[in-house]
């Protein structure tokens, strides 16, 4: 699936985000609000070994309740996200402060994921939402990301809560 799109004149760091981003909806079922707020700390060992169930904090999630999560042992998805953690590292994209060689010298409070706007990488924002009363999060940005990135790669009905069949 992720090699059916044309990346040409995409930026290959972003591309590999897309690309883990959008597998990561399809094999670990997180919705656009998980996959914005999962933290390097949920991913990887401190050891900087991948994960293969991860916890989510109930702030990282769309209903604000903890979730467990696996983190399949699917050749192509672990690879991917091996690189895309390599890639951070060697772009220095949210490294610990300090130095410290925990979590590939990663900050473990980043995001596994993050936006670049302008050249800045950041964490995707968020956006308050009320329906029914009840008050949660929304990642509309990552949303719109990957129903785009969905629909590139010929799935124009599927989105991150909605996978191709």
């Amino acid at each position: 699936m992720v090699e059916r799109v044309d990346n040409e004149g995409v930026d290959p760091l972003i591309d590999l985000r897309n690309q883990c981003m959008l597998l990561t909806t399809y094999f670990s079922c997180f919705r656009a609000v998980e996959v914005s707020q999962w933290k390097v700390k949920e991913a990887l060992y401190p050891d900087g070994s991948l994960m293969f169930v991860t916890r989510l904090r109930k702030e990282g999630t769309k209903g604000n309740y903890p979730a467990i999560a696996h983190i399949p042992n699917v050749r192509e998805y672990r690879e991917h996200l091996e690189k895309w953690f390599d890639a951070r590292v060697k772009h220095r994209i949210g490294l610990e402060k300090k130095g410290a060689s925990e979590y590939r010298g990663l900050d473990p409070e980043s995001h596994v994921f993050l936006s670049n706007w302008r050249g800045m990488w950041q964490p995707f924002s968020l956006t308050r939402k009320v329906s029914k009363g009840k008050e949660y999060m929304v990642a509309t940005a990552v949303q719109n990301l990957l129903t785009k990135l969905y629909k590139n790669y010929g799935y124009n009905n599927s989105s991150s809560t909605r996978w191709p069949s």
